[in-house]
């Protein structure tokens, strides 16, 4: 068996457990934690936001040396300390305490873990790359759908203490530890192929993805080039509807009079509608183009915030929850697969790091933005009418954003 698949399978366990620093599992936290504390949920979100903020600068350290050393530890040095962080939240008394802990979990989530796992897949596979990068990426809406509730019952049965404690030792031992064990970085580095290609037959893997070129760009050579600038703005426009939504899904719904339960079961079954979204985006990758493919997708997340708008029952609530599902699962795959095809993989983490260090920013401001809006108005509405906008004018972007062309950039092999 190609050992690419073997680190497909620690990918997708690293997203299943990383998914607990993640917007669907914070929003379990926020109602409990707020009324235990009396904090105010933009007191909440602020710690989140300016970790995300800080991630930024993270991202752009992280790119140039997983370039250089591969994702290997830098992905165990993440996990590990996000872990650390849930576990010391167990013993949290003071905002001041939200705020260090936070703040330094999500700067390795969105400055390190982002950016380190970007470059797994795409090292690992060309031709293959959008069927790989599906089942790598299933980890994480599996994690998304089935944690939330696992922290759900955790809250209801103990506390929210109890739960971020489980949530702790769970990262360190489903991602830090096989991650450190069994990740390599290239297949080259095992004197291997891409897509596991005969060793006697010189890269004809990408030769048969008439899609994608069989080269990488430098920094330097994207920069020189509008793709790199629409595909940024688009995707850190989609982010900042996307965390917006995320953290505040469940206070939205039971706001509206749905109970905690439909809300959560509403956040589960979106995340694990998500992991077919991602799926069937990535075999689609491996037939038409991804330019395409994320503008129309763009397109269908705007239709799933105007959905969210109507939702006042549990049966909209679930609908709500297949149709975002889909599209958003679609959207994480697809800004990925979008980067790699573009700029091939040699220096994959340098590129990816200077998209995070904006889309981090805008990852910060949603939420941020969803809690100022609700604490000014008591009301979500208009904040999410502007992600309906800002996802339609990423659709615009994306669909601009032409790919560089065949003769920029050096060769894979």
């Amino acid at each position: 068996m190609f050992y690419g698949w073997v680190v497909v399978g620690i990918a997708a366990l690293g997203g299943f457990s990383a998914s607990t620093e993640t917007f669907p599992v914070l929003s379990i936290f926020l109602k409990p934690i707020t009324e235990d504390f009396g904090w105010s949920r933009t007191e909440f979100t602020g710690a989140i936001s300016l970790g995300g903020i800080i991630g930024s600068a993270a991202a752009l350290a992280t790119g140039p040396i997983v370039d250089r050393f591969g994702p290997r530890w830098a992905l165990t040095f993440a996990y590990t300390l996000i872990g650390v962080t849930f576990v010391l939240m167990y013993f949290m008394s003071e905002l001041w305490h939200l705020y260090a802990l936070q703040i330094f979990a999500r700067s390795m989530n969105t400055g390190v873990l982002s950016v380190a796992s970007a470059v797994i897949v795409p090292n690992w596979f060309i031709a293959k790359r959008g069927r790989a990068t599906a089942v790598a990426q299933l980890g994480f809406p599996a994690g998304a759908s089935l944690i939330p509730l696992y922290i759900a019952f955790i809250v209801s049965v103990y506390s929210w203490r109890e739960a971020s404690l489980g949530a702790g030792i769970m990262i360190l031992i489903v991602s830090a530890v096989p991650t450190a064990l069994l990740l390599r970085r290239r297949p080259e580095d095992m004197g291997l192929k891409p897509d596991g290609e005969p060793p006697a037959s010189p890269s004809s893997a990408p030769a048969r993805d008439l899609r994608v070129a069989d080269r990488s760009l430098r920094l330097g050579q994207a920069a020189r080039h509008p793709a790199l600038y629409l595909l940024i703005i688009a995707v850190s426009l989609w982010w900042f509807g996307r965390t917006g939504v995320m953290l505040h899904a469940v206070p939205y719904m039971t706001d509206t009079g749905l109970s905690d339960a439909v809300a959560v079961t509403a956040l589960a079954v979106h995340s694990a509608i998500g992991a077919l979204g991602s799926f069937v985006s990535g075999l689609l990758r491996d037939r038409f183009s991804v330019r395409y493919l994320i503008a129309v997708d763009f397109v269908l997340n705007a239709l799933a915030f105007v959905l969210l708008l109507a939702v006042d029952t549990p049966l909209l609530a679930m609908v709500w929850a297949v149709f975002y599902g889909l599209a958003q699962g679609a959207s994480v795959t697809l800004q990925r697969l979008a980067f790699a095809d573009y700029y091939g993989r040699r220096h994959l983490g340098s590129i990816e790091g200077v998209a995070r260090a904006f889309t981090n920013i805008t990852q910060a401001a949603g939420p941020l933005a969803a809690s100022l809006a609700f604490d000014l108005t008591d009301s979500y509405r208009a904040i999410f009418v502007v992600f309906v906008v800002g996802n339609i004018l990423a659709a615009v972007l994306a669909g601009a954003a032409k790919p560089p062309p065949a003769s920029m950039g050096e060769g894979e092999g």
